[in-house]
């Protein structure tokens, strides 16, 4: 559970001061869940001790103070015909693989070419089953990775370099970007299907571990009556 250290809400749908006090009271990092409109300078990662200083798109957003939880702000984009959107995949996206690449470099040079600020990649899974978005997409990585001054790093990552600036010639030793996991688990390729009873029906979750005795939500919602379904594999 130490690496689960941030959150986005589901659909955007903040939950206002309830869920940043849940945050500040299960000792998360951050969240990332506020679209920010203004992208020209684009927004940093900043922290909650202060009210935040943008206007709130999807409220209700927080209105006190939550000291030490951190907001990766969702800085829109601009696709290749203006619109704005707070995921690449919200995007109107080019139907070819060049247009990709293209709205990909439009949006990162803003933050390259200005302040500086992360650049988020925040999409859904489902985005890159297109063939051509999973080839510009790549093209795009490609691109980036061979500049001298860019890294690929998580949110988490990201707050850690904002806490700690650390210059070029120290990036390779700065611990937070290092990546050795000699212990890291396998790939686990069959996993478990729990068949979850919660107040509002039957849940299915995959699962590596054993399948817990209720549905994993907030509150008393679950009920203790799951079982094991593998077969649902061959149906999804």
């Amino acid at each position: 559970m130490e690496d689960i250290r941030g959150m986005r809400a589901p659909f955007l749908a903040i939950g206002g001061n309830k869920m940043f006090k849940m945050l500040y009271d299960s000792n998360f990092t951050y969240d990332s869940s506020m679209p920010v409109y203004e992208n020209r300078p684009p927004s940093w990662p900043y922290t909650l001790d202060y009210k935040i200083f943008h206007d709130c798109m999807i409220p209700p957003c927080p209105t006190r103070s939550y000291p030490g939880v951190w907001e990766v702000p969702m800085v829109m984009w601009q696709d290749l015909n203006g619109g704005r959107c707070s995921m690449g995949d919200a995007c109107s996206n080019p139907p070819t693989a060049d247009g990709v690449y293209k709205m990909l470099i439009k949006n990162f040079e803003r933050h390259y070419t200005t302040n500086r600020a992360p650049f988020g990649l925040f999409y859904h899974a489902a985005w890159f089953t297109q063939p051509h978005h999973k080839e510009g997409f790549i093209a795009f990585l490609d691109t980036i990775v061979n500049m001298q001054d860019v890294w690929l790093v998580t949110n988490w990552q990201a707050i850690q370099w904002v806490r700690d600036p650390t210059p070029l010639s120290r990036i390779n030793s700065f611990p937070p970007f290092q990546c050795n996991y000699p212990e890291r688990p396998r790939r686990c390729n069959n996993p478990k299907v729990c068949n979850l009873w919660h107040k509002s029906g039957v849940r299915y979750m995959r699962t590596c571990q054993p399948c817990p005795d209720v549905y994993p939500w907030t509150g008393k919602t679950g009920v203790r009556n799951s079982r094991v379904d593998n077969e649902i594999i061959e149906e999804s």
